[in-house]
This record gives C-alpha cells, structure tokens and sequence, in this order.
C-alpha cells in the first residue's frame, strides 16, 4: 500500500519545493524591476524640471573638442572602403556629445554570439523627450582561414563592437543639426596649416610605425608617390585611420596592402633573375662574375662539346695525310 503512494507523495513535495523557489526568485525579480522603473521615472522627472540648453550644449562640446589638438584628433574615424575613404565622427566624439548633451542614459552589451559574429548592441535614451534608439553591431570573430579568434580576442572584437554601437546609437539620438558643424571645427583642428605641414606629415607616418605599418603603405592608401605630396586633408584621413585601429578594433592589415611583394620585383631584379634560374644550372650562371676568371671558362667546359668534332680515320686517308705533311709540312 506504502509502495503505490510513495511516487505521488514525492510528486507532491516536489511540487511544493519549485513552489517556494518561484515564490522566493518572484519577489526579487519584481524589486528589481520595480527599483530600476522608479530610477527611470526619477531621472525622467529630473530632466523635465531641468531642461537642457542646446546653446549650451554647443558651446559645451565644440569648447571640448578643440581644447588642443590631440582631443581634436581623437575625434575622427576613417577606414578605406571600395577605393573610397569612409570618414566620420569617432566613438571619442560620441563620448563628448553624451556628457554635453545632457539629461540621458547610454550603455553597450553584447546580446548575441554564434561560430562566426558577435552582436553588441548600444542604447541612447533622452530623457527629456523620453525617446530611446538602439543601433546594434556585427562583428566577425573568425579570420580569413575560417578559424575562430582565441577568448581573449574574442573579448577584444565584443568590446570594439560595442563601442562601435554605442557610437551609432549616440549619433543617432542626438540630431545631426546640432553637432554637425561641431565635427566639422574638430577636423579643421586636425587639419592645420600649411605653416606646420612638414612636422605633422612625418609625425603622422610615424603613429603607424608601432603597428608595423611602413611608409610605402600608408602613401598606397592615400593614393600619393610620398611624404611631400600628402596634403592637410590626407592628414584628417591618417588620423582617422588610427582611430580606427586603436579604438574600433580594426586590423591594420585589412587596411595597408601589404607591398612586400613588390618591393622585392621593383629593387632587387638582379636577384629576381637569379632564383629564376633552375639548381641544376652550372655555379657560373648565377654569378657572372665567376666565369669572367682566368681558366674558369676552360676549366668547366664540358669535354662532351669537342667529341662530335672528332670521326676515325680511314688508313688510306691517314697514308695520304703522312704524304703531304712530308711534302709540304702540312695536312
């Protein structure tokens, strides 16, 4: 009798203990949205007694981005697409706009991650107008050869995509008209005069040096023979380009071609024209100036050359040859 009421009594208890679990998880997680809606609420209700002032704001972000140039530089994004230089406001640009702008809320996460992207998504939420935009990001976290990234890259290529999409999401919610002229001056600080240009060039090609970038690369992205032709506006560009790769994640090599290749064709012919040569050419044929020694010639000469020259003699024509040389000293 014991035997057919143990299972529905253990059923029972079961029951009764996910029971208490659910009872005792439900309050927290209704607290938990209860405290973060009654945050919302608050900083809504601030941000309507306190209103922003797009004067302000203006006056705030362009006195920020142009504190000195090395802010300025911060500001610009740039990365080479299809033979053509996409340039932008940079993530550091997007931080100025948050803390000038006022009475929001903005954040970062990654909401998704298979075999092959990872997902951030960013939100902005103005609080005045009580209006949000969320803007997310993909990002590929295998290389060309298929391979997935080791952890650690894979945290690096999560965090670039999120503050690419906290970037995107930040532009999107503060209007363009407000901070479009803003960038502009920013760029225009970037840019100089043609006073300076010299020293800026070569700190410019210098910045890239720690990423192995060389001098060759950079002047075969901005489409120039060298140094001295790079102009104020390719100065905009490399900045940008640095930002790309130091607060975007972006490979370098996905943006320098890599010129080694031709370099090796253009300076050393005479060493191209030399592997050329199979290994069981002769040691003189791949250094002339070997063969060009006194002896070295005759030396090495194949003996087998001289053989078909060479056909026995016939007795009668020998005879006929000892008789002539006798008679006239010659055959």
């Amino acid at each position: 009798m014991n035997d057919h009421q143990t299972p529905p009594m253990a059923e029972a208890r079961q029951g009764i203990d996910e029971s208490i679990s659910e009872a005792s998880e439900a309050p927290e997680s209704r607290t938990v949205a209860l405290l973060q809606s009654a945050e919302v609420n608050q900083q809504i209700a601030t941000a309507k007694k306190y209103p922003r002032s797009v004067a302000t704001f203006r006056r705030k972000a362009q006195g920020l981005v142009t504190l000195n140039e090395a802010i300025a530089k911060e500001c610009v994004y740039a990365i080479p697409r299809d033979g053509k230089m996409i340039e932008g406001p940079s993530a550091r640009f997007a931080e100025v706009l948050i803390s000038t702008w006022g009475n929001c809320r903005a954040g970062a996460r990654v909401v998704d991650e298979d075999a092959r992207f990872v997902t951030a998504q960013g939100v902005f939420h103005d609080l005045e107008s009580n209006s949000a935009i969320t803007f997310e990001v993909k990002r590929r976290i295998v290389d060309k050869r298929g391979f997935t990234y080791s952890p650690d890259m894979i945290g690096v290529t999560a965090n670039a995509a999120c503050s690419i999409a906290l970037r995107n999401a930040v532009l999107k919610g503060v209007p363009k008209a407000f901070w479009a002229d803003i960038f502009a001056v920013a760029r225009q600080t970037v840019m100089g005069d043609f006073k300076t240009l010299e020293n800026r060039r070569t700190d410019a090609i210098q910045a890239f040096q720690p990423y192995g970038v060389k001098p060759e690369q950079v002047y075969a992205v901005l489409a120039v023979k060298g140094i001295h032709d790079i102009t104020v506006e390719h100065l905009v560009q490399l900045n940008g380009l640095l930002n790309a790769i130091k607060d975007d994640g972006v490979v370098p090599e996905s943006i320098f071609p890599d010129l080694a290749p031709q370099v090796a064709s253009s300076t050393g012919g005479g060493h191209a024209a030399a592997t050329a040569v199979p290994a069981t050419e002769p040691v003189q044929a791949q250094h002339p100036a070997e063969a060009k020694k006194p002896g070295r010639k005759k030396k090495e000469a194949p003996p087998a050359a001289e053989a078909p020259k060479l056909e026995p003699i016939p007795a009668e024509a020998a005879a006929v040859k000892a008789a002539n040389f006798a008679a006239f000293g010659e055959e």
